[in-house]
Order: C-alpha cells, then structure tokens, then sequence
C-alpha cells in the first residue's frame, strides 16, 4: 500500500499528547509542518501519562567502537545526544550517574556480562560494588545494610531526567510553534473515521469527527482504546510513592547517582518540591477485560504490597526513611511490547495511520528523538525509515503468542498480577488498607 503524499499544511492529526505525541508534534513543527494538531483528553501535562512525572531514568547500553547497535539502542544514544545539546530539553537532563545493583547473582549475570565485555576492550571504566561500604562511597546517605547488594558503578551520561518539566517545556515550544491543542471531551478519541475502507479522520467518543490526511497514534496505554493491536501491546501498571525530606535531608541527596537494584527498586534525589520518589521493582500488574486486554485504570491508589516493597527497599537503604508517610502515591501505566522494543510503523490497514507504541517502560528518554522517526513515517511512510529500522519496529502480531509476560523484570512476586485480584491499597490520603473495586 503506497503512502499519499502529504505538504506542509496537510492536516496531521496527532492522537495522545505524551511523550510520543508531543516529540512528533515538535518535530513537525520544526521542519515547517503547519496543520499539527495534538488530541488528548487531558490537559499538558496529562495527569495520567506516564510521563508527568517527576524524573525518570536515563541509562542505556554502551558500545565498544567496534560495535554496531542494534535500532533500538542507537536510537537512545542519539536521544542521549539531544539531551545534552537541544536546548529545550538540556535544562532537564541531570548526568549524575548510575549504580545498577541486585540482591541475588543470577539477577546480575545479565550486566555482568556486558560489563565485563566492555571492560575487556578497556571502552567503559564500571567500578564493581561488591560490599555495603562501596555503594556508601558512592551514594553517602546509605546507612542501610545492604543484604547480599553487589552491582556496578557508572559515572558517564547516566543519571536523570526533570521528566514533568521536560514535559512542559516541550509542549510549550510546541504551542510557540503552532501546534493546536484539542483537550476535554473534544479529545478523547474512540476511534477512527472510516469510509469504505479508507481512514478519513479520528471521531471522538461523544461522535465529534475530524478529518486528517495524516493520523498518528501516540496513545500510550490507551491506544488499544483507539485502535486493534492484535494484543501486540499491553498495558502494565508500576507504582511509586513520595516521600517528604527537609531542605537539609534533601541536600545531602543533591548530585547523588541514581542506585536501581533490579529485585528491589530504584530511588532519586528530592525534587524543587523537597520529595524523593521511590519506586519498587516487579513485573507489573495488569487489569484484564473480558476479551483478555489489559485496559489502564488510573488511580492514586497503590497496593499494600507494593507500600511494603517501597518500605523493604528503604529498610535496606536508608532505613531512618522507611517508616516515612507517603505524601504522594500512583500507579503509572506503561504499554508493553512483546519484545519490549518499539512499534513504528504504518498501520497495515490504512498507509496514512501511523502507529507509535511500545514504550514498554523505558521510553522516556526518548523524548528528544522519537518524534524524529515517526515525523519520517508521516511524511514517507515506511520509505521514511532504513530497510534495517523498519523491520526491527514493525507491525508485528505474530509475535503476542510468544510473549514472556515477566519481560526481564524482577522483583516482588516475580510474575505479573491482575489488579481486579488485589484486596487491600493504601494511598497518601488514606493510608490505611482498604479495598477499591
């Protein structure tokens, strides 16, 4: 199916204003496109994307120079580029460094064999922690034990991401640039316009349509409210919660490295609003409907066993904070691909549909450059993109059959866990177990 050519003030109509939505609409935006418009139930920052968050990770693999990556990892490299360059988003990106860490050594096999290869061609300069007092050299507010923690310190690029003021301050370049925002019911997207076969436009759920010549679908965990996957994707909800820290806590934490145990979980420095996030680590939960998809349900609620796994990792490492009140908790969906890697493609259906999905919760820093690849699907469609890139993020249904549903997540019950099955959640608001559906 050929691609229609499009013009500069073809109408791009761009479903979901995330992470995704936002990047393609800049990306537009900058190369002249000026009949951009990005629907989204939500106001910027939605309160339901995954992005509208505090901070967010930045680590990705490293190559020796010998070395081809594969799309997936090149494309974060370049991200990482734009992260430090691009001026819209190099205010946010904070390169403190990264300690990845795990309590079990099976767990720590799979990075250690990267690092080792790594330090073996003498490319990457890791430091392996292998005793409480190594970690605290890094990290000086530890004054947990640690039990059985061995990991590796990395102290070039990695770090974190301002993600809530990236956020705002892309969709802010955008709107200077012209982009139209649609928001409220107008927004919230049901589907597509279609007419004999052809996809003329998006209709929203209350039956207002509007006609496009390109349609892009950046939805995130929503878009299997928009269009049919072919269970390629899967929503799956993560939980964090905040903790409150005084200016002097908070200082002791300033430029610290981001410590991730894969079996445990992650935390960062406090933020302008002196809050530290802790997330715990696990497979994911998902919320399964009669058709066996997994629909987001967006809550400020979180489990009590994800409260105790928060806690756990705070007895381990800094325990004078496990006991802590909570004054912030959510749990946040991501859209798991079978694989875990992108889907960029045009829908097979309809060569004007491009599809954008798959963050599989490690998208974020992205941001600076996904919009750039799915801006070459819009205008050529898979033409836009190399041989070796289009196959590597294609429509892929054949593959949902094969999904392993842990995905390299570890942690916590160590299989993935329907909501609907969870009896007792705590929020900041109401901290004590109590039931929610």
């Amino acid at each position: 199916m050929s691609t229609t050519p499009i013009t500069k003030d073809s109408a791009i109509l761009i479903v979901g204003a995330g992470t995704f939505g936002l990047s393609t609409a800049l990306d537009l935006a900058r190369r002249g496109f000026s009949n951009v418009t990005c629907f989204d139930k939500y106001e910027c920052p939605s309160p339901i994307a995954a992005g509208n968050d505090s901070n967010k990770m930045v680590e990705y693999e490293y190559y020796a120079p010998e070395e081809t990556p594969h799309p997936g990892d090149r494309m974060r490299l370049e991200s990482l580029e734009l992260w430090k360059t691009d001026p819209i988003f190099n205010p946010h990106y904070h390169p403190v460094g990264f300690i990845y860490a795990a309590s079990s050594k099976a767990t720590l096999d799979e990075k250690t064999e990267r690092v080792q290869h790594l330090l073996k061609h003498e490319y990457r300069d890791y430091e392996y922690l292998d005793t409480p007092e190594k970690f605290k050299k890094h990290i000086p507010v530890l004054t947990g034990d640690l039990p059985g923690w061995r990991g590796y310190f990395l102290n070039q690029d990695d770090g974190w991401l301002e993600a809530r003021n990236a956020f705002v301050s892309t969709f802010r370049e955008c709107k200077r640039l012209g982009v139209k925002f649609t928001f409220g019911a107008d927004g919230d997207i049901g589907g597509l316009l279609e007419e004999e076969g052809n996809a003329l436009g998006i209709v929203t759920k209350n039956g207002k349509q509007f006609r496009g010549d390109r349609i892009v679908i950046t939805a995130g965990a929503n878009a299997i409210s928009v269009l049919d996957f072919k269970d390629q994707i899967q929503a799956k909800c993560f939980t964090l919660a905040h903790i409150k820290v005084t200016e002097e806590e908070a200082e002791k934490f300033k430029g610290l490295p981001v410590m991730f145990n894969f079996e445990k979980g992650f935390f960062f420095e406090a933020d302008e609003n002196l809050e530290i996030k802790i997330c715990n680590e696990f497979p994911g939960y998902t919320n399964l409907d009669s058709e066996g998809r997994s629909v987001p349900f967006f809550t400020e609620e979180i489990p009590v066993e994800a409260e105790e796994g928060v806690r756990q990792y705070l007895r381990e490492t800094i325990p004078e904070f496990a006991d802590r009140e909570f004054v912030k908790t959510r749990s946040c969906w991501c859209t798991d691909s079978p694989n875990r890697e992108l889907i960029l493609s045009e829908h097979p259906d309809y060569s004007n549909v491009i599809l954008g999905t798959g963050d599989s919760g490690k998208s974020f820093m992205l941001m600076p450059v996904i919009g750039k690849y799915i801006s070459r699907l819009v205008e050529a469609g898979t033409a836009g993109l190399t041989e070796k890139d289009a196959q590597f993020w294609k429509w892929r249904p054949e593959t949902a059959g094969d999904r392993d549903d842990q995905q390299a997540r570890y942690g916590g019950s160590g299989v993935v866990t329907d909501i609907k099955t969870i009896a007792d959640w705590v929020s900041a608001s109401n901290p004590k177990p109590h039931t929610i559906f």
